[in-house]
């Protein structure tokens, strides 16, 4: 993990590198983006002849930086919340996604007993695509909360089939993306000082000194 300090915050913060940022002293916040992607060619994970996304569980992915399909030298990493860490923030949403019906669901359901805060519903509307802003959950008390006592594997659940299908009223096309993203966001207490933190003196030895 790497951390980041107020002052140096220009970009996103990198979940694949699972790079925080200290914006509390002795608190670092984390922002982790995971996927679960679907493919116009019924490639990937889509689960059956027609290449739809069945009604069911599925566990979200850190995507490797590296865009290509066959070598990649960084894998996509497993989308895991650390023990000890207070969850205060999670959203969802669907660009490209196409609902079998109007009105089915995808929500955010983590692995175990999770101290998840109210995970928020992406709910498909009318014309079966999902809300292009997503939806999150409420944002409360952001230093309260119960950290999580083992790893959390993030995952999300639906309980209709969805394909990869671009909608063409937000401007998308065919090439555009299709996939299931999740956000979540918490923070760890940092770690005890080390020597970076303090101007500790050198040893001298006798007859050095001027």
């Amino acid at each position: 993990m790497s951390v980041i300090f107020p002052g140096n915050y220009v970009a996103h913060l990198n979940a694949y590198r699972e790079q925080g940022c200290t914006a509390l002293p002795g608190v670092n916040f984390y922002r982790g983006v995971g996927a679960v992607v679907l493919s116009p060619d019924h490639r990937g994970i889509a689960n059956n002849e027609q290449g739809h996304l069945l009604a069911g569980t599925y566990d979200c992915m850190i995507l490797s930086p590296d865009l290509r399909q066959d070598d990649k030298p960084r894998k996509d990493k497993p989308f895991i919340i650390p023990t000890g860490a207070v969850i205060y923030r999670t959203a969802v949403s669907a660009p490209g996604v196409y609902a079998e019906a109007a009105g089915k669901t995808i929500v955010i359901a983590p692995s175990g007993s999770a101290n998840f805060p109210t995970s928020p519903t992406l709910t498909a509307g009318t014309d079966q695509f999902y809300d292009p802003d997503g939806v999150s959950s409420a944002l409360d008390n952001i230093l309260g909360g119960t950290a999580t006592t083992g790893d959390v594997q993030v995952q999300v659940t639906t309980n209709g089939f969805n394909i990869a299908k671009q909608n063409p009223s937000v401007g998308a096309d065919r090439e555009s993306p299709s996939a299931i993203l999740v956000e979540v966001c918490y923070y760890v207490a940092a770690p005890a000082p080390d020597t970076n933190d303090v101007n500790i003196p050198f040893a001298v030895e006798a007859g050095e000194g001027y």
